[in-house]
C-alpha cells in the first residue's frame, strides 16, 4: 500500500522567503519540489565539503576494522581532520604506484643479480666499450666474439645475459639493455621500506576512528544546510521577484494539522490533489509483517504513485518460494537461529532484517517437512535414521510423479498463482489510475491464459473434472483474443488497432509457456540442495566408518560439506526467487516503478 499525497503551493513576499523556509524545515512533513537546475556558489562549496568528508570516513572505516588499539582522539578540526586523512590516503597510493614502479626495476634487475654497474661506468670512463645483452643460449654459444672479451652473467634455459667489452669493428647482433642502476638488494630494500611506510600510515589513518562520531556529525549538518540551500533556490520568483512560490508534496493525512499551521501564520497557499504526470513522491504504507519486505521492493525499484504496490504480495510469495529453494528442514532451522542469533548481536540495529529471517527460516523448516521431506539431506522416509522416521507422515508434497501435487507441479501451481496475480494487478492499477477501457486488453490476457491453462490441464493431463465444458475454453481464448486484438492500444485507429494487435497477442502465447516453465527452477534449486546434501552424508559416513581418526575426519567433513552446500543453497534462494518476482510476476503486473522516495524537508538530528 502508498500512502496518499497533496500538492500544496505557497505564495510569499520575496522578504519571507528566508522566514519561510525555516518554518517549513521545523515543521518537517513538505516534500519539496527541488529545482535540479539551480547551482550556487554555497551549493557547490557544500557538496564538495560532504564528498570529501565522506571519502574521508571511508578510509577511516577501512582501516579501523582491521586495528586492535585503542582510537586516539585530539583536538584537530573537521577540516583538519579530513585534510590529514586524505592526505595519508594520498601517501598510501603514491607508494603503490611507486612499488609498481620498483616491482618492474626488480624484474628487470633480477637476470643480472648484484652486477655492480659503478664499476662498468670506472671502465667506461677509460676508453673501453661495455654493452650489456641478450641472446638465445644457441646464438651465443654459435657466435664468433674474434677479440672482443665477453663475460656471461646470467645463464637460463633458454638465454643468456652477458657483457660484452671491448671495441667493437663490426655491429654485434644482439639486443642491448639498459639494467637498473640500484641493485637487486637495494630495489628489496627500498620495497621494504615502502611497505613499513604503509603500514604505519594505516595504523595512523586506523587511529582517526575517534573521529567518526564528530564526521558524522558534521556530515549530517552539511546535509542539512544543502537541503537548505537548495529548497531556498527552488522558489519561483513572480511579478519582477516580488512575489515567490513554492511547491511540494505532503501525506494526506497531515492536511488538517498543516493548513491549521498555514492558517495561523496567515500566508496564503493552494492545496490540491495530484494530476496525471506529476511527480508525486512514494510512501509505502503496509502491514507489520508487509513491512518488512519492503526492502526486497527496493532492491528493483519503488512503484510510481500512479500503481499498486507490490509489497504485500511479495510478502506473500517471497517466502514460500525462498523455503521450496532451500527446500531442506534442517538448513530452515540453521537460517532461523543464526537470525535469532542476528537479532541479539550483528542485526541488532537493524531488527526487521533480523525478524525477516527468522520468517523465511521457519517456513523453509515446514516446507522442508511437508515438501519431499529431507533433514540436513536426510529423507525423512529414511529406515536408518530412527529419529526422522516419524517427521515422514508430514510430507504432503512428495516426489511422486503419479501424485498430482507432487514437488514438479506444485512449483509450477506457484508460478501460475503468481502470474494470475500479476495479470490481476495489471488490471486492478488500469481500472483505478487509468480508464476502464485501458483494462479490457488485461482482462483478455487474463482470459487467454485461463484457458490456455484449462486445456493443457484438461487434455493434456486428462483432468476429468476439467473436461467438460468444453465450450467455456473456446469462449474464453476466442474473447481474450477479440479483446487483445481490439483495445491493446486505444491510441490508435481501429483497422491499425486490430493489425498491431498481432504482436501482443504473439508475446501473450509465447510467455505463457516461457513464465510459468520459469518457475521450475524452485523445484530444481530445491532437490539440488537435498541430494547434495544426502551426499555429503554418505561421504561422511564412509569415512566414519574406518577408524577413530576417521570419525574425527569424517565429522569434520560434514560440517564443511553442509556448511558450503547451506551457503549454496541461500544464495540461491535469494537471487532465484528475486528473478522470478522481477521478471515473470512484474512483467504479468505491467509494473513500472521509477517511484522516488519521500523525503521531507526538514533537519536530521545530529547524534554524538
Amino acid at each position: 500500500m502508498k500512502t496518499s499525497f497533496k500538492k500544496l503551493t505557497l505564495l510569499v513576499f520575496h522578504r519571507q522567503k528566508l522566514q519561510i523556509t525555516e518554518m517549513l524545515q521545523k515543521i518537517g512533513v513538505l516534500h519539496i519540489e527541488i529545482n535540479k537546475d539551480f547551482r550556487s556558489e554555497t551549493v557547490d562549496a557544500l557538496e564538495r565539503n560532504k564528498g570529501k568528508i565522506l571519502k574521508a570516513v571511508e578510509i577511516i572505516e577501512t582501516y579501523a576494522g582491521n586495528r586492535t588499539g585503542i582510537p586516539t582522539i585530539t583536538e584537530a578540526s573537521v577540516e583538519e581532520t579530513v585534510d590529514h586523512v586524505l592526505n595519508l590516503r594520498y601517501r598510501i597510493e603514491a607508494n603503490i604506484l611507486q612499488k609498481e614502479t620498483l616491482l618492474k626495476e626488480k624484474l628487470q634487475r633480477i637476470p643480472w643479480d648484484d652486477l655492480d654497474l659503478s664499476k662498468i661506468q670506472r671502465l667506461t670512463q677509460h676508453g673501453l666499450q661495455i654493452k650489456l645483452c641478450i641472446a638465445s643460449k644457441k646464438e651465443y654459444e654459435a657466435f664468433d666474439f674474434g677479440t672482443l672479451i665477453h663475460q656471461a652473467v646470467q645463464t637460463t634455459a633458454n638465454q643468456v645475459y652477458f657483457a660484452v667489452i671491448g671495441q667493437a669493428d663490426r655491429p654485434i647482433p644482439f639486443e642491448s639493455v639498459k639494467v637498473p642502476e640500484r641493485t637487486l638488494t637495494e630495489l628489496l630494500e627500498a620495497e621494504e621500506s615502502l611497505q613499513n611506510e604503509n603500514e604505519n600510515i594505516q595504523e595512523a589513518l586506523a587511529a582517526y576512528a575517534g573521529h567518526l562520531p564528530k564526521l558524522k556529525a558534521e556530515l549530517i549538518n552539511i546535509e542539512n544546510e544543502l537541503a537548505f540551500a537548495l529548497a531556498q533556490g527552488s522558489y519561483q520568483a513572480h511579478h519582477q521577484g516580488v512575489i515567490m512560490s513554492l511547491s511540494g508534496w505532503f501525506p494526506e493525512a497531515m492536511e488538517n494539522d498543516l493548513t491549521t499551521y498555514l492558517k495561523t501564520e496567515k500566508l496564503t497557499y493552494a492545496i490540491e490533489r495530484p494530476r496525471p504526470g506529476d511527480d508525486v513522491p512514494v510512501k509505502l504504507q503496509n502491514s507489520k509483517y508487509s513491512k518488512l519486505f519492503e526492502p526486497i521492493t527496493k532492491v528493483f525499484e519503488l512503484p510510481n504513485y500512479y500503481e499498486w504496490d507490490p509489497t504485500p504480495l511479495i510478502a506473500v510469495f517471497y517466502p514460500i518460494m525462498f523455503a521450496y529453494c532451500l527446500g531442506d528442514a534442517g538448513y530452515g532451522l540453521i537460517f532461523f537461529l543464526v537470525s535469532l542469533l542476528g537479532w541479539f548481536s550483528f542485526l541488532k540495529k537493524t531488527r526487521s532484517l533480523a525478524f525477516l529471517g527468522m520468517i523465511l527460516g521457519l517456513v523453509t523448516t515446514v516446507m522442508g517437512l511437508i515438501k519431499s521431506g529431507s533433514v540436513f539431506g536426510i529423507p525423512t522416509n529414511s529406515q536408518d535414521w530412527e529419529l526422522f522416521q516419524g517427521l515422514g507422515k508430514y510430507v504432503l508434497i512428495p516426489d511422486d510423479r503419479d501424485f498430482i501435487f507432487n514437488a514438479f507441479n506444485v512449483a509450477l501451481m506457484i508460478g501460475v498463482v503468481q502470474i494470475f496475480m500479476g495479470i490481476f494487478v495489471s488490471i486492478y492499477n488500469k481500472f483505478t489510475y487509468e480508464h476502464w477501457i485501458k483494462a479490457i486488453s488485461q482482462i483478455g490476457k487474463l482470459f487467454i491464459v485461463s484457458g490456455v491453462i484449462w486445456i493443457f490441464l484438461a487434455d493434456m493431463q486428462e483432468m476429468a473434472a476439467l473436461q467438460q465444458f468444453g465450450y467455456l475454453r473456446q469462449i474464453l481464448l476466442v474473447s481474450g483474443v477479440v479483446m487483445v486484438l481490439f483495445f491493446h492500444d486505444m491510441e490508435q485507429a481501429m483497422p491499425v488497432r486490430a493489425a498491431s494487435g498481432i504482436l501482443p497477442l504473439f508475446f501473450i502465447f509465447t510467455g505463457i509457456l516461457g513464465d510459468i516453465l520459469s518457475y521450475v527452477r524452485l523445484f530444481a534449486l530445491g532437490v539440488a540442495s537435498s541430494v547434495l546434501g544426502l551426499v555429503v552424508n554418505q561421504i561422511g559416513m564412509q569415512i566414519m566408518e574406518n577408524s577413530w581418526w576417521g570419525s574425527v575426519i569424517g565429522v569434520i567433513f560434514l560440517l564443511f560439506g553442509h556448511t558450503l552446500n547451506f551457503c549454496i543453497a541461500v544464495l540461491g534462494s535469494f537471487v532465484h526467487p528475486l528473478r522470478l518476482t522481477f521478471v515473470e510476476f512484474y512483467n504479468n503486473a505491467q509494473f513500472k516503478g521509477g517511484g522516488k522516495e519521500y523525503r521531507p524537508f526538514r533537519k536530521q538530528p545530529i547524534e554524538l
